[in-house]
């Protein structure tokens, strides 16, 4: 595990494609923490750091890609819930049960200043995570919606695993004009998922994804 900011941690890098990495995270909240993202199966190492910083509260993903027998492991080592979005239950529930459904305006305590916004496009049931930190910054967990590539950006669209590029615009088109200080991506190509955003860098990656998905399929 490293640490990137006071309440945040991130666990080792895992390869899940060709030159395509992802990472878990553990926001560290008064009201319990949170393991943002997957882990692999591996990862003992990572466990037990997770362990030593107070185990998981609640493990959220963000969109049904993260799925995996991991998340059993994540369940039992901590007793903690699981929580995803609905739109993408049919894809997930094979691996695990949601305990708690995520959604705009969900007010489970341990979710407490954690605003969920339902991001649809990558998959059906895609969310992104907005906190603001009490340590002074504001994250912003995009999972596979808008990622990191080696110093530029990229959007998915499998339109076979139920990816749709028109919703896919419109959940960047709201992103644009949401604020924050650090992207933290589950997917990333490149050294790192995490980017510290500017007002006018965020506004032109984003713009740059729209304009290219528009062109490439007509939306």
């Amino acid at each position: 595990m490293e640490q990137l900011e006071p309440d945040l941690w991130q666990t080792s890098p895992r390869a899940v494609a060709d030159g395509v990495s992802t990472r878990a995270y553990l926001l560290i909240k008064p009201s319990g923490n949170l393991l943002i993202y997957n882990l692999g199966e591996d990862q003992e190492d990572d466990l037990q750091a997770i362990e030593h910083l107070g185990g998981v509260s609640v493990q959220v993903l963000s969109h049904r890609d993260e799925a995996s027998p991991a998340l059993h492991t994540v369940r039992e080592r901590f007793a903690s819930r699981l929580a995803y979005h609905d739109a993408d239950a049919h894809a997930i529930r094979d691996q695990a049960q949601a305990d708690l459904s995520i959604a705009p305006g969900c007010s489970d305590p341990a979710l407490a200043g954690v605003e969920v916004l339902h991001t649809p496009g990558h998959t059906p049931g895609s969310v992104t995570l907005r906190y603001e930190s009490p340590h002074g910054k504001t994250y912003l967990f995009t999972g596979d919606t808008i990622v990191p590539v080696s110093g530029g950006w990229a959007t998915a669209v499998y339109p076979e695993l139920e990816s749709d590029a028109a919703a896919l615009v419109e959940s960047l088109t709201v992103l644009r004009d949401v604020d924050a200080d650090l992207l933290v991506s589950s997917a990333f190509v490149g050294d790192t998922g995490t980017v510290a955003l500017t007002p006018d860098a965020w506004h032109e990656a984003v713009d740059g994804r729209i304009e290219s998905l528009r062109r490439r399929f007509n939306c």
